[in-house]
């Protein structure tokens, strides 16, 4: 039978597999083909052009015709699609842990250097041992986009220069406790992927 709420076939004769909509019995139908006469809206008015649908009410025709599987993939695959052209599909700078100096911080003054480094301390976590220094960020001061992470990473090696009169080897690492970044003095800023 053809059901009239989701316009597709089966074999059951009671209920509408797809829909679960209970077929009319045959007493019913016979009452149904003898008084139907199909007024659809605009389908017979004047300067219509007879049958014509919106293209929205086609397209979801057509996706409500798709199994559930296929319509969340689809849409998946559209979210994946929209977020990645909108964090800019991936560099391959930083995916070869390539050197970064697209973002360059601007130059401090001693007392601008030392303000950076306290604001750095009261926001995240930092360790020096030695001549080393571990900066961790917490998610509540850590930049989502790559650019805001490589001008921190930046602003604090150049403040920490600034401070110590030598470039000292600098690990950054994400909320997650992931090093994303590395400043040393030969090979400089270093974003890791």
């Amino acid at each position: 039978m053809l059901c009239t709420a989701c316009n597709k076939e089966s074999k059951n004769q009671r209920v509408c597999p797809y829909c679960f909509t209970p077929y009319p019995t045959p007493a019913e139908a016979a009452a149904a083909k003898r008084s139907s006469v199909r007024m659809t809206p605009g389908a017979n008015s004047p300067g219509t052009g007879g049958k014509d649908k919106s293209l929205i009410t086609e397209l979801r025709a057509m996706v409500m015709r798709q199994s559930p599987l296929v319509r969340w993939s689809a849409v998946g695959i559209v979210l994946v699609i929209v977020l990645w052209s909108v964090t800019g599909g991936g560099d391959d700078a930083a995916a070869t842990g390539a050197p970064q100096d697209a973002v360059i911080a601007t130059p401090l003054q001693r007392d601008e250097a030392l303000a950076v480094i306290r604001q750095t301390r009261e926001s995240a976590l930092v360790d020096v041992q030695q001549d080393e220094v571990f900066v961790s960020y917490p998610a509540a001061t850590f930049p989502v986009r790559e650019e805001g992470q490589l001008a921190l990473v930046q602003q604090f090696t150049q403040a920490d220069g600034i401070v110590e009169g030598r470039k000292r080897r600098i690990f950054f690492y994400n909320p997650n406790g992931k090093l994303f970044a590395q400043s040393d003095a030969t090979r400089g800023v270093i974003l890791v992927r």
